[in-house]
Order: C-alpha cells, then sequence, then structure tokens
C-alpha cells in the first residue's frame, strides 16, 4: 500500500502543486482498495491523516519550531546560541496552509467513502456469542464465516490494554489457528467443543461467531470488523 508520512505536508518540497499531485496519487491507491472492498490499513490510515491535518492547525507554533535554522550570534560569556530560520516562516506557512486547507476536503470525501463502505459491510455481518460466556471475556475465540464460503476460520483473540500520557485503549489482537467446514457436525458448538478438548489453554473460553452474508477480502475487511464489534461487545 502507498503511504504518506505523517509530516508528507511540509517536508522536502514545500510546493502547493508537488504535494497536491502527493496527495492526489496516494488517494487514487485508497479508492482502488475500496473499490475492491479493501478497508484497512487504508480507512484507518485516512483518519491519522485528517486529524493530523486539524492539529497542525491548532498547533502551527510547535511545527515552526521544528523548521531548519542557522546560528546568527554566538555569546560565548553566557553560553547562549541564538538561531535565525532558514526560511521565512511567515511565507513558508502561508504555503502549508494553503496545502492543508486543499487536503482536508478530499481526505475528507474519501473517508466518507470509507465509511459507508464501513457500514454496509458491519450491517451484514452478525455477530453472536457461542454457548454460554464466561465471566473472564480478554481471551477466546473468533469464529468467521465469510458469504457463502463453507469455510469456517477460527482466530484466537486477546484483548490488549494501552496507555500512554494522553489516553488509554483497547485493541484485539487475533491469531489464526485452523479451519473448519461447516456441516451438521461441524457447529459452532461443537467447533467450540472442539477447541476445549484440543487447548488446554482455555477451560471455558469466550467464543464468538462472526457471518458475513456476503463475500468480502477477509484480511483487510472482515476480519478488522469482526475485531471492531468484538471490542464493542467487551466494553
Amino acid at each position: 500500500m502507498k503511504t504518506l508520512p505523517s509530516d508528507w505536508f511540509y517536508s522536502n518540497r514545500v510546493d502547493a502543486e508537488y504535494k497536491k499531485y502527493v496527495l492526489l496519487a496516494y488517494l487514487k491507491e485508497v479508492q482502488s482498495n475500496f473499490n475492491q472492498t479493501r478497508l484497512y490499513p487504508q480507512l484507518a490510515d485516512l483518519v491519522f491523516h485528517y486529524r493530523n491535518l486539524l492539529s497542525f492547525l491548532h498547533q502551527k507554533q510547535n511545527l515552526q519550531n521544528e523548521f531548519p535554522k542557522n546560528i546568527s550570534e554566538i555569546d560565548l560569556k553566557n553560553f547562549r546560541i541564538a538561531y535565525n530560520s532558514v526560511v521565512s516562516n511567515d511565507e513558508l506557512m502561508q504555503i502549508i496552509e494553503q496545502i492543508v486547507q486543499y487536503s482536508l476536503p478530499q481526505i475528507q470525501k474519501s473517508l466518507d467513502e470509507g465509511k459507508e463502505i464501513y457500514e454496509f459491510v458491519e450491517n451484514v455481518m452478525h455477530f453472536d456469542p457461542v454457548g454460554i460466556l464466561p465471566i473472564y471475556r480478554n481471551e477466546g475465540y473468533l469464529i468467521i464465516k465469510d458469504g457463502e464460503d463453507n469455510e469456517l476460520r477460527v482466530y484466537e483473540y486477546e484483548l490488549k490494554l494501552f496507555e500512554n500520557n494522553y489516553e488509554n485503549y483497547r485493541a484485539i489482537s487475533t491469531t489464526y489457528l485452523e479451519s473448519y467446514y461447516k456441516s451438521f457436525v461441524n457447529t459452532t458448538e461443537n467447533i467450540k467443543i472442539d477447541l476445549i478438548k484440543k487447548r488446554k489453554k482455555l477451560p471455558n473460553p469466550a467464543t464468538f461467531s462472526i457471518v458475513s452474508e456476503f463475500h468480502f477480502p477477509l484480511e483487510e475487511t472482515v476480519l478488522q470488523i469482526a475485531k471492531r464489534k468484538l471490542n464493542k461487545f467487551l466494553e
């Protein structure tokens, strides 16, 4: 996937026309993936860049402080060094703001399309617990069926909690285990029983079934939305 660095709009060659070309080339690839219903990581990447541009508008001064500078004065007596910016911040900031103001609605348009696809897929994916759920649900299994495919893919999941200086957040990590083929014998309930017999790690695992009415890309769409559905449920 073609990606943009977080500082793409003000690093290297700061030229409005050039940055417009860079952005549109990136969004063209995003659009190509959306046309194939491939949502991730493109959708999350768009959200990041949109928020990053908004953050820039609120923190222009911090960005100006990162621009290259030349030494203008050395005061050995007071151990002080003064700097001048290599470029005229006023002129450069005007160009960057022009780039940002152009980019925001372009990214928003792609975001809206991605969200529309996400909502459609989410609405045709059915999420259900399998059997009785235990009290402990931070680990367990996801059983995923994609469209008319009779393959039932089993993933082990784990809820992980993270925190930094700004927020606490939760994420679901998954590991593919094995596949079963849907039949009178291989119901989701019987698959859960089989997993308990074979894997002693979780004697009473939280298990969930995800069934998509239509076929979508598994790794880039179905699994990612399944993890988000599970995260919401566990909250």
